[in-house]
């Protein structure tokens, strides 16, 4: 497989200061990067695969693309509903059929399967809307939580870990597989536990999330997320 090409220095930046041709940046921009293969079907490929299977949050994102490329520029994913059936076969490209739903003045909804082996791995709709002021507000409010410059990421949190005898005597081969991979999204746990406390822990866990280094102008515009 040739390498996939990012971005050259100095072009589309901005003021973000991260180099484009990191490995981490080519990785989040080829997998957001589909293959067009006829009108609202597209190819989708895996450069990042962490385990056995394939990872949620790609198939999510790449059917996101998938359906933004059907609606126009001046309307925003406001809606996204997902449910996986199946688990992603890492061997093989994902296949996002969009079917337009409706194309309305205002709001639009695209359907979105991917598929593997003949049969459907997720299936997704997402409503777009056109950007427009309204005094109807439905999320929840932001959890009082510290900023991400104040935590740790995960690759720091592993290395504490792996400093840390008794759990590398316990977990040696899955906390130096871990620390050895290219994870191309930067997580940032919010309240980390020490591994000796995982079964006291709440079922609750709140992160700070973003891709690593440059996703090009493209995927930054609103138009390109939405």
């Amino acid at each position: 497989m040739s390498s996939p090409q990012a971005p050259e220095d100095g072009q589309g930046c901005g003021d973000r200061g991260d180099p484009p041709g990191d490995l981490r940046s080519v990785l989040v921009t080829t997998v957001l990067n589909l293959e067009p293969l006829d009108e609202d079907l597209f190819r989708g490929r895996h450069y990042w695969v962490p385990a056995k299977r394939l990872f949620g949050g790609q198939i999510v994102g790449q059917a996101l693309v998938a359906a933004a490329k059907s609606v126009s520029e001046d309307v925003h994913v406001h809606s996204l509903h997902c449910y996986f059936v199946r688990a992603g076969d890492p061997k093989v490209p994902v296949l996002y059929q969009v079917e337009r739903t409706r194309t309305g003045s205002s709001f639009s909804v695209r359907s979105v399967k991917a598929v593997q082996h003949g049969k459907p791995i997720f299936i997704c709709q997402a409503s777009f809307q056109q950007a427009q002021p309204s005094p109807m507000q439905h999320q929840f409010s932001m959890p009082t939580v510290p900023p991400p410059e104040e935590l740790l990421d995960c690759e720091t949190l592993i290395d504490q870990y792996l400093r840390d005898p008794n759990l590398q005597k316990r977990y040696p081969l899955a906390l130096n597989r871990i620390a050895a991979q290219e994870v191309p999204i930067e997580i940032k746990p919010v309240n980390p536990s020490p591994l000796s406390q995982l079964q006291r822990m709440e079922p609750k866990q709140m992160f700070w999330v973003r891709a690593r280094g440059y996703i090009g102008p493209e995927l930054e515009s609103p138009g390109a997320q939405g």
